[in-house]
């Protein structure tokens, strides 16, 4: 017999345990004895009752069926009207608690580097206030070699290194993308940046980064923008190409 099962026929046997009580319990309370009344007629002792005299008072009593089905009912449930021993299948002991799974090992997060010494960025601005949408993201980022992964974000890595030359991020707030929300993302812009040192020369890959950057915009018919949002000259990037020349130099000498 199930639990449920179980629970329902003791709270039938409770209701009935309250009725018991209820009407058999203070009989004073359920039958109220009558006034004093003068009989009329011969009592059953063959004399006539007087008006003066007080009719003998007689106290409800029970019948033969009421009192076998009382005393049925109290020698069910016990003297104290609690409930004694049912003739109810013992139910089966609950299962024991299943053991929790072991929640799997976190992934071991690799030891954090050195801060970087420079990071070089270039933004990318949607032109006529349009949106760029998810779609044409994932078409861009594919026809230039780009991979989604590492901080839910863009990288170009080189071959036989995790470590990327350069990494594509939402400019909006948090930056990073939602890969089940393709279908319904946009932006107003893009963010292109590298930190330095990489896996590859500093001039090797700022090359590499304003080449996609310059192509990504094409395809998107976004502007580019330098570090500081303004529009990108040649005189800006003049400047940067030879702080990327220092910067090798200032490495190989380093050893």
């Amino acid at each position: 017999m199930d639990t449920s099962t179980l629970r329902w026929i003791l709270i039938v046997i409770g209701i009935l345990i309250v009725a018991a009580i209820f009407l058999f319990g203070n009989p004073e309370k359920k039958r109220k004895p009558k006034a004093s009344r003068v009989e009329d007629g011969e009592s059953r002792g063959g004399r006539r009752r007087r008006k003066g005299d007080i009719a003998e008072r007689r106290e409800p009593t029970l019948d033969a069926g009421d009192a076998t089905g009382a005393a049925g009912t109290a020698g069910d449930f016990g003297a104290e009207g609690g409930q004694g021993e049912l003739n109810i299948e013992a139910s089966p002991p609950p299962p024991p608690p299943r053991p929790p799974r072991p929640s799997r090992p976190p992934r071991p997060r690799q030891p954090a580097g050195p801060p970087p010494e420079k990071i070089v960025s270039l933004f990318l601005l949607a032109r006529d206030n349009h949106a760029i949408t998810g779609a044409q993201l994932l078409q861009a980022t594919v026809s230039t070699g780009m991979e989604f992964g590492d901080m839910d974000i863009f990288h170009r890595l080189p071959e036989g290194s995790d470590r990327p030359v350069f990494s594509l991020a939402n400019a909006a707030k948090p930056g990073h993308f939602e890969r089940d929300e393709w279908n319904t993302f946009e932006t107003a812009g893009l963010a292109l940046f590298m930190t330095l040192p990489g896996p590859v020369y500093a001039l090797d890959a700022w090359d590499s980064m304003l080449a996609t950057a310059r192509r990504i915009g094409a395809l998107l018919n976004a502007e580019l923008l330098d570090d500081e949002r303004n529009a990108f000259t040649r005189q800006r990037e003049a400047q940067i190409r030879e702080e990327m020349r220092d910067f090798d130099r200032r490495k190989s000498r380093q050893g």
